[in-house]
């Protein structure tokens, strides 16, 4: 009776966090990243990724979201939606595993560190980095259960989520090799044949579906030889944080010292290295979003921490307080600043661009988005007028014939309408494609603007 009890109550416990957490997602400010809209749409009009669309991230989140957006239609709605199912999902996943691995007491603290910080780490919005949490904590769960073949499945499932997926292979293979004397390595060569096979099965099969469709040579040149090779080192897409933005970004990973308090030696440096994995992808572009795949390590160190509270020295416990005093602090101040702002990438001038755009063109009418939120032909139910999609961002256009190609396909079509974004001074939208610009001055001319955007209309 007792137990049926405990078990009741840990699902009201569990359900209370989760309804806590979902009335702080519905409140705080949600970034609509325009990609996430515009991507998946194109798919379903028959475009495909790589080949049509410039897209330098791997492919199996659009594939989610192909699918939902293709049996619900395209909406912000459907990407909160989305979003916010996904961040509940790892929070169950988190709770589940911690309670697996060690006990429904550290998994409880687990949840309550997790959810305020995954909110702080902008963790409202959907971005490749938040679908690779939870699949980064299922092959640490694997990983710890021993389940090496499906620990590769899941690993090569995260990679083709996200390529900083591949830092996740160091603690995976110190985890391999936990436990494993140097005279008997014939244990780590089972372990590595098996997570191996799965992982190799798994990216064949992928391979083999993305030849059959048509698009391998681009996929391999957009999402490796660029999104790999170029990107990171591209003019523009480094963004070092200043000290005050490195402060507290890493703040909350000081419950990490704790941690060597309480645990052992050996389990704490394994997690640590999952932390720093998951952190990886924060560099070279900072941004605290790209934290989200390192978080749910980051809550397992402090449900372990405060698990163990009461066994503290009084002066790690007076540490332990100021920790937790800086970090409400922190998060609060976060918490103030967006409740109830409006959806970023969403603001009124973009709704009435997108009522213009349906009110001034004909059904088949193309237009061009330049220099503002490509999410426009999506939410408008428009097709770009160049194909391949390229992104308005330095290095995508710098690259060598790109903007050849557009001017090429911009003086075929002859789009309606032309939406560009006034340029700024700094920053990425100061950024102007000096042939696009020529061909825009010479054959359109302003009609009208909304806010900071131009609507241009081919010269009579």
């Amino acid at each position: 009776m007792k137990r049926l009890l405990k078990k009741r109550n840990t699902k009201i416990i569990i359900a209370g966090f989760l309804f806590l957490h979902l009335i702080f997602l519905f409140n705080l400010k949600f970034t609509a990243w325009p990609e996430m809209t515009l991507w998946p749409y194109l798919i379903t009009k028959g475009w495909l990724p790589y080949k049509d669309i410039a897209i330098a991230h791997t492919p199996l989140l659009l594939v989610d979201l192909t699918i939902l957006y293709k049996l619900f239609g395209v909406g912000l709605l459907q990407l909160k939606i989305y979003t916010w199912l996904l961040v509940l999902l790892t929070d169950v996943l988190l709770f589940w595993v911690v309670r697996e691995i060690w006990n429904r007491k550290t998994a409880i603290f687990s949840l309550i560190f997790f959810i305020p910080f995954q909110l702080f780490y902008e963790g409202n919005g959907l971005w490749f980095d938040l679908a690779l949490a939870p699949m980064a904590l299922v092959v640490f769960y694997l990983i710890k259960k021993k389940d090496y073949l499906w620990a590769g499945i899941f690993w090569t499932l995260a990679f083709l989520t996200k390529q900083t997926a591949f830092w996740l292979l160091i603690p995976a293979g110190l985890g391999c090799i936990q436990g494993i004397s140097l005279q008997k390595p014939q244990k780590f060569i089972e372990k590595s044949k098996k997570f191996a096979s799965g992982m190799l099965g798994t990216f064949l099969i992928a391979i083999l579906v993305i030849w059959a469709l048509g698009f391998l040579k681009d996929f391999y040149y957009w999402a490796f030889e660029f999104g790999i090779g170029i990107l990171p080192k591209a003019q523009g897409q480094i963004h070092l944080p200043s000290l005050r933005q490195l402060a507290i970004s890493f703040f909350p990973f000081s419950i990490l010292f704790f941690l060597f308090l309480t645990q052992k030696r050996k389990e704490s440096i394994l997690l640590s290295i999952w932390v720093i994995a998951g952190v990886l992808g924060a560099f070279p572009r900072w941004e605290l979003f790209h934290f989200q795949p390192a978080l749910p390590f980051l809550a397992i160190a402090g449900g372990l921490v405060f698990s163990q509270i009461k066994k503290l020295k009084p002066i790690t416990k007076i540490l332990l307080i100021g920790y937790v005093v800086l970090s409400i602090v922190l998060v609060s101040k976060y918490y103030l600043r967006e409740w109830g702002r409006e959806t970023r990438f969403f603001e009124p001038e973009i709704k009435q661009i997108t009522t213009y755009v349906k009110e001034n063109i004909e059904q088949n009418d193309k237009i061009y988005v330049l220099n503002a939120w490509d999410s426009v032909y999506a939410l408008s139910n428009t097709l770009p007028a160049v194909r391949p999609w390229i992104p308005h961002l330095p290095w995508y256009m710098r690259l060598l014939g790109i903007q050849e190609d557009i001017v090429s396909s911009l003086d075929i079509v002859r789009p309606k309408l032309i939406i560009q974004g006034e340029y700024s001074e700094t920053g990425l939208s100061s950024y102007k494609p000096e042939l696009i610009d020529e061909f825009i001055k010479d054959n359109y001319e302003i009609n009208d603007n909304i806010g900071s955007y131009l609507i241009f209309i081919p010269t009579k």
